[in-house]
């Protein structure tokens, strides 16, 4: 008899939700496909019957993240005003980073999400009109520092273990105020 679909999905969210916990524990490169099935109390057949590779795992749980970043990108592309455009692309950097801040703290500097990247042409593409929204074209040195600064203020901020026991909402509302604060003082883009 064939599983129903909610049956899978069901099964496959247990799969992701043991690899992340694994992933947090070990590392991605750490954790095995025998780990993870353990950790649900399956056979490692199980977790191949939803995911063909560890690779595939790490895709699936990142993809909602590249997602939000897709979005932010389609909406912050169709204005026109720079300084406008550049902000929308902040904030909206900072929701999703907010949203996905249990993702980000297990894939931080993993190279599996870097390797995820390289390897899929769309995800490259993503990420290159993402840096070029914060960017764009002609800012001078003190501009780029300066998104630098800022974005990786962000991700360092949702990636802290020290910050686990503030709150999401928190942090997005006192990330928001610095990071609009320190955009709109400096003179810094051409």
């Amino acid at each position: 008899m064939a599983k129903s679909v909610l049956g899978r999905g069901t099964a496959r969210a247990r799969v992701l939700e043991a690899a992340l916990a694994k992933f947090a524990e070990h590392g991605v490169s750490g954790t095995t496909l025998q780990m993870i099935a353990d950790s649900i109390g399956v056979g490692k057949a199980s977790v191949y019957y939803q995911f063909r590779s560890k690779e595939d795992i790490v895709a699936a749980a990142a993809q909602p993240m590249f997602d939000d970043m897709a979005r932010v990108v389609t909406i912050a592309e169709a204005i026109s005003d720079p300084d406008a455009r550049r902000e929308v692309t902040i904030s909206g950097f900072l929701e999703f980073s907010v949203r996905h801040r249990r993702l980000s703290a297990v894939l931080a500097r993993d190279p599996a999400l870097e390797s995820l990247v390289q390897s899929r042409e769309d995800l490259t593409e993503i990420v290159d009109r993402f840096t070029n929204l914060l960017i764009g074209d002609g800012t001078r040195p003190e501009g780029r520092i300066l998104i630098s600064f800022v974005t990786h203020g962000i991700y360092g901020s949702v990636t802290d273990k020290a910050l686990e026991d503030v709150s999401d909402e928190e942090l997005h509302r006192t990330l928001l105020a610095v990071a609009q604060q320190l955009t709109r003082k400096a003179p810094h883009f051409e």
